[in-house]
């Protein structure tokens, strides 16, 4: 209940300032939730069916390219979940155009965050402060800026679209740093999701030994490691 509120009166404070950015912190807020709620159920029920179309096929390149940038730009869902479940679904094939994918929805996102963040930057600062933190040191220095706020967890994408819009870094350093920036955990999430898709192949057809559970087990605890490493910094 108190986060809810929390919430709410955000919400207020950000619409007496910037009505169109109070909507685009509550979208960004809540709508990557909604959209992994509806969309997950979806990929799962129609996986069979998902993994049956030939990657290689200009209409499913296309379509995975437009799904990608719009579901990522609008933030409908959160790009560390996209990543993940494109690993489990087409594998390696799939990452340089999930790449592209990343690099056009950033654009996007940094075009409507242009449009609506006005200004409205120590506003949204004050709600991160890590990340006003991180633009402190980093200010005079755009790319780094760019770089390491793609590269850590402590600014979601859809923020840090407005943040950056705010800060009107260009497109082209948003491009150049800010892909550079996303590969390290891109790579990592997306490489978790080709060993889930190896994991869940093994499991419904051979089934798993204690050796399998525990290599899941050490699966799981590095990953998590590696993800607390990528937040720390």
């Amino acid at each position: 209940m108190e986060k809810k509120q929390g919430i709410f009166k955000e919400f207020q404070s950000a619409y007496q300032i910037n009505p169109a950015l109070a909507f685009a912190i509550l979208w960004v807020t809540l709508m990557p939730s909604v959209g992994s709620i509806i969309g997950i159920p979806f990929v799962v029920n129609g996986l069979n069916w998902i993994q049956e179309l030939d990657f290689f096929s200009v209409s499913v390149i296309f379509s995975y390219l437009f799904l990608g940038t719009v579901i990522m730009g609008f933030a409908l869902m959160p790009t560390t979940l996209v990543a993940g479940v494109s690993g489990f679904i087409f594998g390696w094939i799939a990452f340089p155009i999930l790449f592209l994918a990343y690099n056009m929805a950033s654009l996007l996102g940094y075009g409507w965050g242009k449009k609506l963040s006005g200004n409205s930057l120590d506003f949204l600062l004050a709600k991160y402060p890590k990340a006003n933190a991180l633009i402190e040191t980093k200010r005079n220095r755009i790319g780094e800026l760019v770089f390491f706020g793609r590269l850590s967890p402590i600014l979601p994408f859809a923020i840090s679209n407005l943040i950056f819009a705010l800060l009107d870094v260009g497109w082209k350093r948003l491009l150049l740093f800010g892909s550079i920036g996303m590969l390290p955990r891109t790579v990592l999430v997306f490489w978790s999701g080709t060993v889930a898709s190896d994991i869940y192949t093994a499991i419904s057809q051979d089934g798993v030994s204690w050796k399998g559970w525990a290599f899941i087990g050490l699966l799981l605890i590095s990953i998590v490691g590696i993800w607390r490493i990528f937040k720390s910094k």
